[in-house]
């Protein structure tokens, strides 16, 4: 009988949390149920709170962020408008050989060129900083050739001391970049143009060398050229008044020596007396 004892209350100990089981599941299904039943009754609610967590939070986040894209024709009146907003060019050196950054002469302001290579950015933001003496109240306005580099600049500008930083999309080459919208929206003392180099022409020289010669010295050829058919009009005009007036004096002799018509030039045994 003593056996039996201890077997009834593990059994009855073992039947308590089966019961606590069976009640937990009965709440969360009434709790689902529940829920259920709450969309279902105010389905406009449900609706209006997923807009806001999908649509209006993430507009919010963007639109009081410090760094964030910004379209060119934007960026220049911002430029234009207000003196603590500044341009940085951050194309290399060889990009800036081939396409300079626009002149802000114009809004009395000078464009900040500083290289961006990734592995450099404590450096490149140490040299920024310095430019500036007050960053804390400075917004800059990143420009590259593309959409590139732009809006990594601008958040670690925006990180790290400044005011707000802004990447123009587009960049100066890009759709919608600078080079794109200035003939019809920007003013012509800001557009930028590829770099002209100077031509050469090459002409061979009497050694079998090559000669360069620039454009004034060409025009200055040309010029030369240009007079000589004055200068043949001129001779062709003498000869033919020579000629007139050869005909006038009468026929001329045929022979070498005119002035002695008899063939006895001084150079004969007999020479005969010249005729003037």
């Amino acid at each position: 009988m003593g056996f039996f004892f201890p077997l009834s209350c593990f059994a009855s100990e073992a039947a308590v949390p089966t019961t606590q089981e069976v009640s937990n599941k009965i709440n969360l299904e009434a709790v689902v149920v529940s829920v259920d039943d709450f969309f279902n009754k105010n389905p406009f609610f449900v609706a209006g709170v997923v807009f806001i967590w999908l649509v209006v939070v993430p507009l919010g986040q963007e639109y009081f962020r410090k760094y964030k894209f910004i379209s060119a024709i934007d960026a220049f009146r911002k430029l234009r408008d207000d003196p603590n907003y500044q341009l940085l060019d951050i194309r290399d050196e060889k990009s800036l050989d081939f396409l300079n950054s626009p002149n802000l002469k114009i809004l009395n302001k000078s464009v900040l060129q500083l290289a961006f290579s990734e592995g450099d950015e404590e450096g490149f933001l140490r040299e920024v900083l310095e430019k500036f003496k007050e960053p804390d109240k400075t917004t800059v306005c990143v420009l590259d050739n593309f959409d590139g580099n732009s809006m990594k600049v601008a958040e670690l500008l925006a990180k790290n001391g400044l005011k707000e930083a802004y990447a123009i999309r587009g960049g100066i080459r890009g759709n919608k970049g600078w080079q794109e919208i200035q003939e019809t929206l920007l003013p012509p003392s800001v557009h930028i143009y590829p770099k002209k180099k100077a031509k050469v022409s090459q002409q061979p020289s009497g050694n079998g060398g090559v000669n360069s010669q620039t454009e004034g010295s060409s025009s200055s050829v040309t010029g030369l050229l240009a007079n000589e058919p004055e200068k043949i009009s001129n001779e062709s005009v003498i000869s033919s008044s020579e000629l007139t007036s050869g005909t006038k004096c009468g026929p001329r002799s045929s022979s070498p020596y005119p002035n002695y018509p008899d063939l006895k030039p001084p150079s004969s045994p007999t020479p005969s007396k010249p005729e003037i």
